[in-house]
């Protein structure tokens, strides 16, 4: 399976598409970008899931244009963060229901099977209500959850440290400390190095 990492917007939110087989899944795409779809022509690939790791608009704002493009492919997003997907409850930053397929509740465990992998949904709460993150073998897309040396912003809306912490000390630093995490900003890390230098939540 094949990585490919874009920066997008003036948030600069990674997006990921993971692909193989000509078949790919994108994580968070926050914006339409041009880059993203000529990339996924290029390579002559089809999408088969959108996933969505949490619903604030700097990961979302793409799944639209992307879906409109591979109609087939499944949108998959947390039930909990539903708030920002649908502008009737008064709180998206864009204005436009997005389009979902699938919303993942939060206390039943998931996986998602992508090209003969198995994605494990971690639901890890803090950044927002309903932040979750992808893990199979020695990977982890963690969306705002875990930064390099950081952790995702808990003043927002819906946000909380005390839930983020618990996420990060129970659910990833839980993971094999060899695991590279792919975050949604900055540049990947890995779990046993935040685990002793992350600048918020150290294992202690």
């Amino acid at each position: 399976m094949e990585i490919k990492r874009f920066t997008l917007g003036d948030i600069k939110s990674n997006c990921y598409i993971l692909y193989k087989n000509q078949h790919a899944m994108v994580i968070d795409p926050g914006y339409d970008s041009i880059e993203v779809k000529e990339f996924l022509a290029d390579h002559d690939l089809m999408v088969d899931i959108i996933y969505a790791t949490h619903g604030h608009f700097d990961h979302i704002g793409g799944i639209n244009p992307l879906k409109k493009l591979y109609p087939t492919a499944e949108v998959i997003a947390p039930k909990v963060d539903e708030v920002f997907f649908d502008p009737a409850y008064g709180i998206s930053r864009l204005g436009y229901k997005v389009m979902v397929d699938t919303y993942l509740e939060p206390d039943i465990e998931q996986e998602i099977i992508f090209q003969g992998l198995t994605f494990k949904v971690l639901h890890t709460p803090g950044h927002s209500k309903g932040g979750t993150c992808l893990y199979t073998k020695d990977i982890l897309f963690s969306g705002d959850t875990l930064f390099y040396m950081t952790v995702g912003r808990t003043d927002l809306y819906l946000s909380s440290y005390e839930d983020l912490k618990d996420s990060i000390l129970n659910k990833l630093y839980t993971l094999p400390d060899d695991t590279i995490c792919y975050p949604g900003h900055g540049r990947t890390t890995h779990i046993g190095f935040e685990k002793k230098y992350n600048s918020v939540v150290r294992n202690h």
